[in-house]
This record gives structure tokens, sequence and C-alpha cells, in this order.
């Protein structure tokens, strides 16, 4: 059960990483406003549930920039399509953003899903 304290932290971390997948999207290169968005949801993941999955999903996309340069514009297109997905959220909605979390961080950047259906 979650309690105010923690409603109020994700309530916040859910609108800085929107004020930045916002900034991504009018980003000239996105790939620094993608780290931005992976070190806030470093710093909130112990507090904020869904900060772990964002921090996975914004690794993700800025180790493919640093880890095979020559796919720049690949990855680039990849993060804008990752803030546009999240821009169109209603962040409220828990079901909504744990369907994003899920492809983003299984479908799209590969990690395996823990055992059993539904489990995750």
């Amino acid at each position: 059960m979650t309690g105010p304290a923690q409603d109020d932290a994700e309530v916040a971390y859910m609108r800085e990483v929107t004020a930045l997948a916002e900034s991504l999207i009018a980003a000239e290169d996105p790939y620094e406003v993608a780290l931005d968005i992976h070190g806030v949801s470093a710093h909130a993941s112990l507090e904020v549930d869904p900060a772990g999955y964002v921090y996975l999903i914004w690794g993700e996309l800025t180790d493919w920039v640093e880890l095979k340069p020559d796919e720049h514009e690949q990855a680039a297109a990849e993060m804008v399509r990752a803030a546009r997905d999240w821009l169109s959220l209603d962040l409220a909605d828990r079901e909504a953003v744990a369907r994003y979390l899920d492809y983003w961080v299984h479908d799209v950047c590969g990690y395996a899903r823990r055992g059993g259906a539904g489990a995750d």
C-alpha cells in the first residue's frame, strides 16, 4: 500500500519525466535529455516504483548511442518514440503506465520477463 508521501513523490517524479520528455521531443539531439531522464530515474528509483523501469528503458536507449555510435539516428528516433508514447499516457491510469513500462522494458529493450504468467 502506498501512503501520501509515496504518492506525492510519484506525482512529482512523473511530472519531471513528462517535462523532460517534452524537452526531448523538441531537442535537436535527444541524447542529452535522455541522459537526464535516466539520471532522474536513478535517483527516484528507491522511492518511486515506476522509476526503476523508466531507468531501465532510458539506460538501454542511451547505451545504444554510446555502444553503437553508427546507429545514433535510429537510437534517437527510438528515444523520440518513447517520449511521445510517454506523453500520450494518462499518468493517473496506473494500468496504462504499466502497459507502457511492460512494452518498453520487455518488448523493445529486451529485458526478460520474470517467470509465470502476469508476473512482473
